[in-house]
């Protein structure tokens, strides 16, 4: 006689197959990653944003050319300009060059020249006292104080470099910033001083730092 089937095995059998529940931990985990994985997403996408909306452009303007006026005997006269520091010896190019008849040795051609300058060329005719070398068009260009007295307009550096123990009160003159009454100063003050570099004429009255920077370049330094 066979024995009865086991019940309890056979449930088994005939139940379907169940898988196993997840462990809470892997959810965990699961749920983690994603949160920062969407984080990551987000920041980045932020930050994106912001940069393009920030974006800075700098620009950088190049300084303002320098104007001036070439006369006399020079191949082209007229108003030219240039980038950078110009010398004379550039305005005289931009001007085509010298004539035949032009009295170059006259010049300093190291000389710079200034915004609003006018630089005029001599001929061989012409004497020394009499030639023109530059003149500025920028009366009242420093920041010294200046007598109404002074002209407004300053006249021609003749010549080379000046010397400032020897120059006529015509050549004093013709210094940027220097003017008819700073002229009788300089003149009254050399009179009892020797004037043995251009910071000495910071101890004359109505002379201040700005006026000596400016004629460093067209006087004689001891």
């Amino acid at each position: 006689m066979s024995e009865p089937p086991n019940v309890s095995n056979q449930a088994e059998l005939d139940s379907p197959t169940k898988a196993p529940a997840p462990k809470p931990g892997y959810l965990v985990q699961a749920v983690a990653l994603i949160g920062v994985i969407a984080i990551t997403v987000i920041i980045t996408l932020w930050v994106s944003r912001d940069s393009e909306q920030s974006g800075v452009e700098i620009v950088i303007s190049a300084p303002a050319p320098i104007t001036f006026q070439v006369s006399g005997e020079v191949v082209r006269p007229g108003v030219y300009s240039l980038d950078g520091e110009p010398r004379v010896d550039d305005a005289i190019d931009a001007a085509g060059g010298f004539t035949v008849d032009a009295n170059s040795e006259v010049l300093n051609l190291a000389l710079p020249v200034r915004d609003g300058t006018k630089v005029v060329v001599p001929s061989l005719d012409e004497s020394a006292n009499d030639t023109t070398q530059l003149q500025s068009a920028l009366p009242n260009a420093n920041n010294d104080q200046q007598t109404s007295s002074d002209s407004t307009d300053v006249p021609a550096i003749t010549g080379g470099l000046i010397d400032l123990n020897t120059a006529t009160k015509e050549q004093l003159i013709a210094l940027p910033g220097i003017g008819e009454v700073r002229a009788d100063s300089i003149i009254q003050w050399r009179a009892n001083n020797l004037i043995n570099s251009v910071s000495n004429l910071l101890a004359i009255s109505g002379i201040g730092p700005s006026t000596v920077d400016s004629i460093r370049d067209y006087v004689v330094q001891p």
